[in-house]
């Protein structure tokens, strides 16, 4: 049974809570207490019946009681406390804003195939090489699962989040997250050699699907990863294809010391940071240099340029280097999905001329990766950009389910299809969950709200916006705008204009 509790959706079934369509991590106290109020609305409830129906036999203080309504309301967006009041000298009541139930996801009852999580091998972590090694070889281990158009893979910025979310309940929060089937590993280090020992288990039952050990030197870390994928596909689904399986095999001109490089350069650039970009780009720089033919790394190197650049605002001779490096990329693995996820970004970042071509590659980078979360999220946000907004959302909402504790940068692609279907309040929420703005952000979360016609928080936005770019106008901002169609750029500029984004400083 799913309940829906102001923006939230509480499914007490499968004991999950979600925002936006969007896994929120929750303790479990939490989410019982959550459970017991949604149980009882409108009747105010003890502190004494709540600390025996959440701690029944433990003996807790109040403010145990306490920290979880404050982790209750918070969760789901109650900071306001009208749905949990508190009653003085008397408790809580929990007033329900709606008692119809709220359906699951179409998405999310249509799926059959399995969906499996990779989480993090245990690694000894002062061996810094060995944990950079298998933290890359439990990603490839996940980009190659996805391959197999009958397996579904949680991503793995989810599946490492998952891992640090709940070490004490792993089975629990990998359920909840949807996650059918986790694979966890060990490693040893033997002088020149690893040693690991990998366990492929199903969620719900605890039941111990696969396992098996493996004995490696540092140079087979490749061929291990590979196997690892193939295993755990066998184990689950019958009539594998070794063909689509060589699809996810590395160059075989690979080594070591690149591959650490190229693992370094990636971390980096998904982190946030005084000149971790240039970092990025320097390791990628030395991986090819050690290994020209990693077609990954001269990929992921054109991305790194682009952002230094400036994105959008990246000099053309930058956006031209950006280009050919991502072609140079696609003609040394041309099998390899995120080589043409790559592409699409550099050619989408050079104009609205190139729109049929990142179209091409990205429905390419699908066609060989149809899993992969990341993929999916920008490829649905370039719909919307070409005014497709259903489709960018239903794409959007498949790489949440994928992905349920993405990057940040999700909730943007996320706003952006919102906005480009005119659901204004639901794309500000989106906007309004990034940690951190930039004047475009925040010119794009002033006209939701303007167009809710809520004016007061659509100053604010302008306000926040134009402190960061004092001098940015709303003819920079539209001539900026990757929207394909005229309308959908007129109608931001009409959404700025109601928020007075040129007039109000």
């Amino acid at each position: 049974m799913a309940l829906r509790i102001g923006g939230a959706v509480l499914d007490l079934d499968r004991g999950t809570l979600r925002r936006d369509g969007e896994i929120v991590p929750v303790q479990p106290k939490t989410l019982e207490l959550l459970a017991f109020l949604t149980r009882n609305p409108g009747r105010v409830l003890s502190k004494d019946e709540l600390l025996q129906a959440v701690w029944p036999g433990i003996i807790v203080t109040e403010d145990s009681l306490t920290q979880s309504i404050r982790d209750a309301r918070k969760s789901i967006g109650d900071e306001a406390q009208a749905l949990i009041r508190t009653v003085p000298r008397r408790g809580y009541l929990f007033q329900l804003p709606e008692t119809e139930a709220a359906q699951p996801p179409a998405a999310a009852a249509a799926r059959a195939e399995p969906t499996v999580a990779v989480l993090p091998f245990d690694v000894d972590p002062a061996d810094a090489t060995a944990k950079a090694l298998f933290d890359g070889a439990v990603e490839e281990i996940t980009n190659a699962l996805s391959y197999f158009k009958t397996v579904a893979v949680l991503a793995r910025h989810s599946a490492f989040a998952l891992a640090e979310h709940s070490r004490e309940d792993i089975r629990a929060t990998a359920e909840r997250l949807g996650a059918d089937y986790i694979t966890e590993g060990r490693v040893e280090t033997a002088g020149t050699e690893y040693g690991a020992r990998v366990v492929l288990t199903e969620t719900a039952s605890g039941r111990r699907v696969w396992s098996q050990s493996f004995t490696f030197a540092t140079a087979d870390i490749f061929a291990f990863q590979t196997m690892v994928a193939q295993r755990i596909v066998t184990a689950l689904v019958a009539n594998i294809e070794s063909a689509v399986m060589r699809r996810g095999l590395p160059a075989p001109a690979a080594n070591v010391e690149a591959y650490l490089h190229f693992l370094r350069g990636k971390e980096l650039l998904r982190s946030y940071g005084e000149g971790v970009n240039q970092a990025a780009r320097a390791h990628f720089l030395k991986a090819i240099e050690l290994n020209p033919q990693s077609g990954l790394a001269h990929a992921y190197l054109a991305l790194a340029e682009v952002i230094i650049g400036g994105y959008n605002d990246a000099p053309r001779a930058v956006l031209d280097q950006a280009r050919d490096r991502a072609l140079h990329a696609i003609a040394l693995s041309p099998d390899e999905a995120r080589c043409h996820r790559m592409l699409a970004l550099t050619l989408l970042y050079r104009g609205r001329d190139e729109y049929d071509a990142v179209e091409k590659h990205f429905a390419r980078a699908l066609d060989l990766n149809p899993y992969d979360a990341d993929t999916l999220a920008q490829t649905g946000f370039f719909r919307a950009l070409r005014g497709d907004g259903e489709v960018g959302l239903a794409l959007l909402d498949k790489a949440v389910q994928l992905n349920p504790m993405h990057p940040t940068w999700y909730y943007y692609d996320r706003g952006e299809a919102l906005l480009a279907l005119g659901r204004y309040q639901e794309a500000a929420a989106s906007f309004s969950c990034l940690p951190r703005k930039s004047a475009w952000q925040w010119a794009r979360l002033a006209a939701c709200h303007a167009f809710a016609s809520d004016h007061g928080k659509a100053l604010a936005c302008v306000i926040e916006g134009r402190a960061l770019e004092p001098d940015l106008t709303i003819a920079q901002i539209v001539q900026d705008m990757r929207m394909e169609r005229e309308e959908d750029r007129e109608r931001l500029r009409r959404g700025l204009e109601l928020a007075g984004w040129d007039t109000a400083i």
